[in-house]
This record gives structure tokens, C-alpha cells and sequence, in this order.
């Protein structure tokens, strides 16, 4: 995609090389113009890992998901002999779609003419078709996409990967196994639709707790924010806060049980979340919808989900979680208002604070600029 003299201007209107303390925000415009979303599709999405879905819905052989990103279509699926495997979610015959949320296949079979696929991409059989010239079946298999598993993860690359998952986040995964994150269980997912741009919620996100005790008081009444800390990586950012000693529970607040012995916030580029809190895992995938709409995903893992005790902390977790992130959009649709005012423009980091945020605008300008 040839970017316009005008969204070039707005690109390199943020100047990454500057530090922290002497750096500007970028531009509202990155918020609200329609061409970055575009130009977001076509390099921020199109070349860094996604998230696919809980392995929990792919365990078994013909387990497949479906996964939409910025208006790409694909299907995630476990073949019969226990392969992961992913393709674009478009029949080779018309562009129908092959299949829609999720479930359990034997093959893949195109609701508008009848083309079916193995679970491996390759075209088994196409009605109708016989009389073709030139007609070569094995060039009409399904494009492949690259699938890694993750823990209780799985992701996939819509292109082609510089370096494997794992490689890539490598520092991670020790810190999150510190927490027993294999053995818990996946219990419910959640959507929040949200009007404001996905990259808005990914600020508030990577503040570095700078808006907790203001926005979030029950949650911070859990925690000691004076212990809050950011480490930024490669492709990723680690944010963790210490639970306090004296916590208070109040009717409606976050409760000390949920908390534990404290949080992790891991944010791995472009737009994924992993928290946890105390014996709960939870994700947030944000995804695009368009430049002033996104939907963010949650997923939730426990560390049981039978019996009444576990029925009623995973209630009261949820409920918990449910206010945070109320509090969250209204803030964030808050900001994207803002964002539109003729007041505003740019804005300057909280030098101390706000450092996993200048990162991921950091990533962001060298995607965007990329020709």
C-alpha cells in the first residue's frame, strides 16, 4: 500500500528516536483517520503473530476455529493426525467462506457449490468441474498459515514469520510458567465492544498503573502500587505490582483472593494481553473494527471450575473483572472523543510511567513506515 503525502506527514509526525522524556505522543490523527486503519491492515496486522484462540477449543483432532482479524478470514483446525494447522477461510472456487465459529469437521466442504478440502488445505473434490481445461487440483489447495502452540495458547502469522513464536517471546514464558500457568483451565470468553480505536485501549493499557488509583480504586485497594514496575523487550512489555499487605475488601470491589500474591500484565505486540492475578489467567485480544471501533476479546482460566467453592470465585472473579473493564471503556470512549476535538493534538509521556507505552508506539512507527 503507497501511502498519500498526507498520511505520511501524520506517519512521521512521531519521531521514535527521541527519548521518553523529550518525546511527543503520536498525533490524534493516528486515532480517527480511516487511512491509518488501512495502512494498519496491511503492515501491523499482516506481519507480526496473532492470536488464534484457547488451545482448550482445538484439542482434539478436527477441532477447528474460526479467526477474523482486520477483514481476513481463517481457520485454525487440529487434522486427523494431530497436526495444528491454519488457512485462509476462503474457498478457492468463488471467495464463499468455508466455515463460521466454531467446531468438529472431518473436512471442509464450501456451503455455496460443494468444494471440499481435507483438513490438511488440499482440494478433494470440486462438483461440477470436469469439463475444465487447464484445470490443475493441487494448485487450489487452501493457503497455509503458519500455527504455534503456546502453552494454553495458540497463535498463528498471517504472512511469513522472521522468527517462531516462541523465539520471539521467549522472556516470557518463564515468568508466566512461574505461576502454574499450564494447569488451568479455560472457562468462559466475554466480548466488549468498545467506540474508540483499538490503539486506545492499548494506551490505557500500558500506562504503567498510572491511571489505577484514579479509575480503578477497588482493584487498587488490592494492590501496592508503589511496588509497580515496567520492563520492556523486544516484541513484548512486562508490567507487574505486588498485592498489599492490608488489603481492603468492600461490597463491589475487587477482593483479595482474586489478587493473590500479586499481578503480571504481559503485552506482546500488536494487540494482545496476558494478566494474572494471583490463580487466574485472563486474556485480552483487541481487535479493529474500524478507526474509531474495536472489540476486545476476554478469555478466562481458572484453576478449577466444578464445586460450589470454585462456581463461586469464579462468579465473583468475573463480576470483578466485569467492573474493571467498564471502567476501561468509559474512559477510553472518553478519550476517543477527545481525540477528535480541536483542542488536541499530541500529547507527552509520563517519563516514569508511561515507558511500555512509548515501546508500542515505538513498534507501531517502524510498521507503519515500513515501504
Amino acid at each position: 500500500m503507497t501511502m498519500s503525502s498526507s498520511l505520511r506527514r501524520e506517519v512521521t509526525h512521531f519521531q521514535p528516536r527521541l527519548a521518553i522524556d523529550e518525546a511527543m505522543t503520536p498525533p490524534a490523527s493516528w486515532y480517527t483517520w480511516p487511512d491509518f486503519f488501512e495502512r494498519e491492515r496491511e503492515t501491523v496486522f499482516a506481519q507480526n503473530w496473532q492470536f488464534a484462540c484457547p488451545l482448550d477449543k482445538v484439542r482434539e483432532n478436527g477441532q477447528y476455529v474460526r479467526v477474523d482479524v482486520q477483514g481476513e478470514t481463517y481457520v485454525i483446525l487440529r487434522d486427523e493426525n494431530g497436526d495444528m494447522r491454519g488457512f485462509h477461510n476462503v474457498c478457492r472456487h468463488h471467495a464463499a467462506q468455508l466455515v463460521v465459529g466454531e467446531g468438529c469437521a472431518e473436512e471442509l466442504v464450501c456451503p455455496y457449490h460443494g468444494w471440499t478440502y481435507g483438513l490438511d488445505g488440499v482440494l478433494k473434490s470440486a462438483p461440477q468441474m470436469g469439463a475444465m481445461k487447464g484445470f490443475k487440483r493441487m494448485r487450489f489447495a487452501l493457503p497455509p498459515v503458519e500455527v504455534e502452540v503456546w502453552g494454553p495458547l495458540v497463535f498463528f502469522h498471517p504472512g511469513t514469520p522472521e522468527r517462531p513464536f516462541a523465539e520471539s517471546f521467549a522472556d516470557l514464558g518463564p515468568r508466566l510458567n512461574a505461576f502454574g500457568s499450564a494447569a488451568l483451565m479455560h472457562v468462559t470468553r466475554r466480548r466488549y465492544p468498545m467506540n474508540c480505536n483499538w490503539k486506545v485501549f492499548v494506551d490505557n493499557y500500558l500506562d504503567g498503573g498510572y491511571h489505577i488509583a484514579h479509575l480503578h480504586r477497588g482493584l487498587a485497594s488490592q494492590l501496592s502500587m508503589d511496588s509497580y514496575a515496567t520492563q520492556v523487550f523486544d516484541m513484548h512489555s512486562v508490567q507487574t505490582c505486588a498485592s498489599n499487605a492490608t488489603p481492603k475488601n468492600s461490597e463491589g470491589h475487587d477482593f483479595k483472593e482474586r489478587i493473590g500474591r500479586g499481578s503480571i500484565y504481559a503485552f506482546l505486540y500488536p494487540n494482545f494481553m496476558i494478566n494474572r492475578y494471583g490463580p487466574i489467567m485472563d486474556t485480552n485480544w483487541v481487535l479493529p473494527i474500524d478507526a474509531t471501533h474495536c472489540e476486545v476479546v476476554f478469555d478466562y482460566w481458572f484453576p478449577a471450575k466444578e464445586g460450589a467453592e470454585a462456581e463461586r470465585f469464579i462468579e465473583q472473579s468475573l463480576a470483578a473483572s466485569d467492573r474493571v473493564q467498564q471502567e476501561d471503556i468509559a474512559i477510553s470512549e472518553s478519550v476517543q472523543r477527545g481525540l477528535r476535538s480541536r483542542s488536541y493534538n499530541t500529547g507527552r509521556y509520563a517519563p516514569a510511567l508511561e515507558i511500555a507505552m512509548h515501546h508500542f508506539h515505538r513498534l507501531l512507527s517502524s510498521d507503519l513506515t515500513e515501504v
